[in-house]
């Protein structure tokens, strides 16, 4: 009785395994051109086993990037002065055997080599209204993270235990100061 109930258990829910094995490396913020900002974010860990083994066979794995710049405040609450998610999807073209970027606006990359193919998709480049970072004291937050389409019962098992795409994952927080 209790082998099923924890066998149903593990079926069930989501394996947090693959959880703390992508890490946020780097986040600062740096200025462009004509008083543009952006944010860079460099990723560690992003092509474990799973996710490779699933990139390779031509599952496209999208990735999404959640920014938030907020204003420091020494009482209450920091109120958010914007937020906003960023997607990148990254693919293998089985036909051409080239490695594929794909960052919005439709910015589309690609790469035969793995190793380039793997820096280039570890490094993330977001661009960053300026209007909120003019805000005395004020931090940017960003995450990484990977997730699937939650699904209803009985649904949700049967993707589990069918689909060839890896598990989902979480970055930490990582927070960015402004300076004035």
């Amino acid at each position: 009785m209790r082998k099923s109930l924890l066998i149903g258990i593990f079926l069930f829910l989501a394996s947090p395994l693959l959880a703390g094995q992508v890490h946020i490396k780097e986040a600062r913020l740096l200025q462009g051109e004509k008083d543009f900002f952006y944010l860079k974010v460099k990723l560690d860990g992003l092509f474990f086993p799973e996710l490779k083994e699933a990139l390779m066979e031509g599952i496209p794995i999208t990735l999404s990037c959640s920014v938030m710049i907020e204003r420091d405040r020494s009482i209450l609450w920091d109120p958010v002065l914007w937020e906003g998610v960023y997607t990148r999807v990254i693919k293998y073209n089985l036909l051409t055997k080239t490695f594929v970027i794909k960052d919005p606006p439709e910015i589309e990359k690609s790469f035969s080599s793995f190793e380039a193919f793997r820096r280039e998709a570890q490094n993330l480049l977001l661009p960053l209204p300026t209007r909120p970072l003019r805000e005395k004291r004020s931090y940017i937050e960003v995450r990484v993270y990977r997730r699937t389409a939650s699904l209803f019962f009985p649904f949700n098992l049967i993707y589990s235990l069918l689909s060839p795409a890896p598990a989902d994952f979480e970055t930490d927080k990582a927070r960015v100061e402004v300076e004035q």
